[in-house]
């Protein structure tokens, strides 16, 4: 099992690593707390006795999947490319059993 956090940053890439993995928790956690997609579209890691859910590409939620391969890859590459110093995002989603409801997800 992999760690999840190395317990030294010592180079840039280390810090990426870092920030991309914090950055992917902080959007599984708003989305799994608000209860935006089923139990289906997460992961299960842990942080020491911990548990996380991270949200991961769901073929059968159209949502995840747009949040996963849209957003948060879109914002790995612009922090990869140095685009970006600070993160801000709006995501919108519809997925079956939502009736069509909208949610918002905002981070910043």
């Amino acid at each position: 099992e992999s760690v999840l956090f190395s317990h030294k940053i010592a180079t840039d890439q280390q810090s990426m690593v870092l920030v991309k993995r914090l950055l992917a928790i902080s959007v599984s956690c708003i989305t799994y707390l608000r209860g935006l997609f089923p139990e289906s579209s997460y992961g299960t890691r842990y942080l020491d006795d911990l548990c996380l859910k991270i949200l991961r590409e769901d073929k059968s939620c159209l949502g995840s999947l747009q949040i996963v391969k849209c957003r948060i890859q879109g914002c790995f590459d612009a922090l990869e490319k140095n685009y970006t110093s600070q993160l801000r995002t709006t995501a919108e989603c519809c997925c079956k059993g939502d009736a069509g409801m909208e949610h918002q997800l905002q981070s910043g």
